[in-house]
């Protein structure tokens, strides 16, 4: 019998000043907590771009299936994202990932 994974405590370092003012007025005009408005725009976003998100997940399961020579789903790749995300990384050695680990830092980077 398998469990279910249980998902990770979600935190994050302080926004930048701009972004976290627009945080703040929507938490303020919406009536919510600004930690519930940023968990909502959490999920608003990626909501919005599980089109893009998705076709990147595709795009790996197509070349892990093409290397391996076994069918891999997007959706089979985006759950084995979610349960073993070591393994993944160890399954996709030789295929060029979309960031490098030594890619110049991300605006977002702390």
């Amino acid at each position: 019998m398998t469990t279910e994974p249980t998902p990770a405590q979600v935190s994050l370092d302080t926004l930048p000043e701009y972004e976290l003012k627009l945080l703040n007025a929507l938490a303020y005009f919406l009536g919510r907590p600004v930690t519930a408005q940023a968990r909502a725009c959490l999920c608003m976003y990626l909501r919005q771009s599980e089109p893009r998100i998705m076709a990147q997940t595709r795009y790996y399961a197509h070349r892990v299936s093409h290397q391996s020579g076994r069918s891999l789903s997007e959706y089979d790749l985006l759950d084995w994202l979610w349960e073993s995300p070591e393994a993944v990384t160890e399954l996709l050695q030789g295929i060029k990932p979309l960031h490098r680990a030594n890619d110049p830092p991300d605006v977002f980077d702390p």
